[in-house]
């Protein structure tokens, strides 16, 4: 930038984002070049589908990114807290464990093999679970994949928390029967679309 010069004329001014003058202010600019964007996962498009249930949607992206307070990411910020999972109580509780491994959480992953005519691993890390999740096939569309997975993950996080707080957790079982309804009412709300008119005959059998 110049020195300021002793001369008459009027001062000017500039915004300088990222080396580029600008004669006006830019919000957007601005916060680009304190907050650099990072590159657009892969997973996005198939995770912002038509006919998701925003809450779900949302809370499976913030799972994806690997950002919620799990004891072990508590703990790895400094704060005095016990790491073993609170649902069993004999792993350390990070998103992997909880949401693949846990005993809790396999109940019900068995409860969704069951559904399925495709098979459904025993998911032991999320990129596994990613990589089923975004495939497809005739018996088991991506899209129906991928609306029993983000239920999955939401409810089993609520239930987490339930046990952390209120100290109750209700059986896997009686959770999956509130899943499969929720699947159930979500397909049927949207049978009109081209995608999911086959989906309840998918998932009923």
């Amino acid at each position: 930038i110049p020195l300021p010069s002793i001369d008459r004329r009027p001062d000017q001014f500039f915004w300088l984002t990222n080396g580029i003058k600008n004669r006006v202010f830019s919000s957007s600019k601005t916060w680009d070049a304190l907050r650099p964007r990072a590159a657009i996962q892969d997973v996005a498009k198939h995770l912002w589908f038509s006919g998701a249930t925003p809450k779900h949607a949302f809370h499976f992206w913030v799972t994806n990114l690997n950002r919620l307070p799990t004891r072990s990411r508590l703990a790895s910020w400094g704060l005095q807290v016990q790491t073993e999972c609170c649902v069993c109580n004999s792993e350390i509780e990070n998103r992997d464990h909880l949401m693949l491994t846990c005993h809790y959480a396999t109940v019900l992953w068995s409860q969704v093999r069951r559904h399925f005519r495709v098979s459904v691993p025993s998911f032991t890390d999320w990129t596994q679970l990613i990589h089923w999740t975004t495939s497809s096939s005739s018996t088991a569309p991506e899209n129906l994949r991928m609306m029993v997975v983000q239920a999955m993950v939401y409810n089993i996080w609520q239930q987490r928390n339930n046990n952390l707080h209120n100290q109750t957790l209700q059986p896997p079982l009686v959770v999956f029967k509130h899943i499969n309804r929720h699947i159930i009412n979500s397909i049927y709300a949207l049978r009109h679309r081209k995608k999911f008119s086959s989906l309840m005959q998918l998932w009923l059998i």
